[in-house]
């Protein structure tokens, strides 16, 4: 449900400015309005101290994940110490590690580049050219050693060749021009021996540093809350630049939901605000607040995934998307064994994140998903590829893809007549009724015409007709703006729009279908190879495995592309929906920092 909200506009005295902002976000209920604020120096810098922060936070968490620090290393916290202070020395470190992986990288390529040459020494080679002896080491083609060692006034070795290139040594009495040979640049530093000394080094240094980070790893909460503590700061800022200066008083505009203003107005008494209160106007950006039951939060990750929320004056369709979205992933991916999978990596990830408070919804919506996919692979007899039981209608090659397009074609008209009937309780008038359910009846008329194009062909029955007529002619009575030319003219594509909207749900089938048949191809090719020999029975093995993980990958991106799209665009669209909402984020005191002073 989308929580009603009231338009706030706050006055206090001027001087009392921060002393008003602490008060109102210890409230912790009102959006402060900052669109149209400016920018102050202030905010700005708290911002970009914030991102800085947020930026370390993730490159921590990268950091552990990458290297596996020691668990045991000690925290660099001390008590005297600020947050400010640990974050300079965290980021201190990682500039450090950054310079010495580099350096250790770009030695690592000059020994590469120099292996072909051997352990030589470089003073050895100024040496010889002091009496002398002058030596290049070049890297060339076939054709520059041909030139070289057709040369009367010098010597040339060659060290290596292959059909193209060649690593050689140019000796010579005399000092002779680089730009006639293929010569290599020895830097001073190019000196295997001492390089690989100096890698060494390198490396002591790199595990020092990861053992100093590994303390910050483990103290990550820390982290978290100076993270926590630069972001209130950032918000505090932008609420200051939100205020307007009127004279001696102060305004900021914000909203509150409509069952937290008794507390907003509880505040206001105590410390002396006057409080404008009224309904938002259809300019206002509104933010919204879904308050969701246990069972429609189960959507939210994927929402959340995708960035999108309702507008204000929208509707929240997340149990309709929940329960669509799971039949929909139920049927791309269509296998039991598969499902099986899913349900022990949720096992898996259940007791890996058992402690984990974030992970609870999402492990909620994947134990959904993954019992649905046993349950449509079970009715449909796939395992892993292999038919095995299934309901009759669904297995038997003669009728069951005729059954699966008919279901497809179900789902579509049950979906998109729940949008429309949704709308039409949503705008609660007359006329929404009227063109709302004239749409329900094209939408039915959709299913019939495409039944007998597609799945089973015959004749029209006459009740479609019927379907068309009454829903057409209630559609130009009540959702038709006569007014409107644009309208008039978008009408006849809007019907065509209807349909291919209801064709649009016969990808679940085709989607579900190429996985089966992928899956049944690995399953032959791998025992077509097993049959050749014994000896190469673990490369069909491999094949099997690789197939099937193959096409469990195309399924899961299938669901993102497929399901994903049917329930925002066509659902959406039926629906009334824009997704164009903007979160409703209170001016509130951050929760790590108040756990951090609960614990004190």
């Amino acid at each position: 449900m989308i929580v009603p909200m009231k338009k706030v506009l706050l006055l206090a005295i001027s001087g009392e400015r921060e002393n008003a902002l602490e008060a109102l976000r210890d409230v912790g209920v009102m959006h402060v309005d900052v669109r149209r604020a400016g920018s102050s120096e202030r905010s700005v810098a708290a911002a970009e101290k914030f991102r800085a922060a947020l930026k370390l936070e993730n490159r921590l968490g990268r950091f552990a994940g990458e290297h596996h620090p020691d668990e045991n290393a000690d925290s660099p916290f001390v008590p005297d110490r600020s947050d400010a202070e640990y974050l300079a020395g965290c980021e201190a470190l990682f500039e450090r590690f950054d310079r010495l992986c580099d350096e250790r990288a770009e030695i690592g390529l000059r020994l590469k580049k120099l292996a072909p040459w051997g352990n030589f020494r470089r003073d050895a080679i100024e040496e010889l050219a002091r009496h002398g002896i002058h030596l290049l080491l070049c890297d060339g083609t076939k054709n520059e050693l041909a030139r070289a060692q057709k040369r009367d006034d010098v010597c040339v070795v060659v060290l290596r060749e292959d059909r193209r290139r060649a690593e050689f040594v140019v000796l010579a009495d005399h000092e002779p021009d680089t730009g006639d040979f293929p010569a290599l640049r020895l830097a001073v530093s190019d000196d295997p021996a001492l390089l690989r000394i100096r890698l060494q080094t390198l490396e002591k240094e790199i595990s020092s540093v990861e053992t100093k980070l590994g303390g910050y790893v483990r103290a990550a909460e820390r982290i978290a809350a100076a993270r926590a503590a630069l972001l209130q700061r950032a918000e505090f800022s932008r609420a200051i630049d939100a205020c307007e200066d009127h004279d001696a008083v102060l305004l900021l505009e914000g909203f509150v939901p409509v069952d937290a203003v008794g507390l907003l107005r509880a505040a206001a008494a105590k410390n002396g605000w006057g409080l404008v209160l009224s309904d938002p106007t259809e300019k206002d950006n509104v933010p919204v607040l879904i308050r969701e039951t246990k069972w429609s939060r189960t959507i939210k990750p994927l929402f959340d995934f995708l960035g999108i929320l309702p507008g204000y004056r929208e509707m929240d369709i997340s149990g309709g998307v929940l329960v669509f979205f799971t039949v929909f992933y139920a049927m791309i991916i269509g296998d039991a064994g598969y499902g099986a999978v899913f349900l022990l990596a949720t096992l898996a990830a259940s007791w890996k994140f058992r402690r984990c408070e974030r992970a609870k919804v999402p492990l909620k919506l994947a134990w959904v998903l993954s019992l649905a996919t046993v349950l449509s692979g079970a009715l449909s007899g796939n395992w892993f590829g292999m038919t095995r039981g299934g309901l009759a209608c669904l297995t038997d090659p003669a009728v069951k893809d005729g059954w699966i397009q008919t279901l497809c074609f179900a789902l579509a008209v049950v979906q998109l007549s729940l949008g429309h009937l949704w709308k039409a309780i949503h705008d609660g008038n007359w006329k929404s009724i009227g063109a709302n359910v004239g749409w329900m009846l094209i939408i039915w008329g959709n299913f019939f015409l495409a039944m007998r194009i597609i799945v089973f062909p015959g004749e029209f029955p006459s009740y479609m007709y019927a379907f068309y007529g009454i829903g057409l002619f209630l559609v130009l009575l009540c959702g038709l703006n006569w007014r409107n030319a644009a309208d008039i003219f978008q009408f006849p594509f809007s019907i065509i729009g209807s349909f291919s909207d209801l064709l649009s749900y016969i990808r679940l089938f085709a989607v579900g279908m190429a996985g089966s048949y992928i899956a049944a191809n690995f399953n032959g090719m791998g025992i077509g190879v097993m049959k050749i020999s014994p000896y190469i029975i673990p490369v069909g093995v491999l094949v099997v495995f690789c197939g099937h993980l193959l096409n469990l990958a195309m399924g899961l991106m299938s669901v993102l592309v497929h399901a994903v799209r049917l329930n925002t665009l066509e659902f959406s669209n039926h629906t009334g929906l824009t997704w164009s909402g903007n979160a409703f984020h209170p001016f509130a005191n951050n929760p790590i920092l108040q756990n951090k002073e609960k614990q004190k």
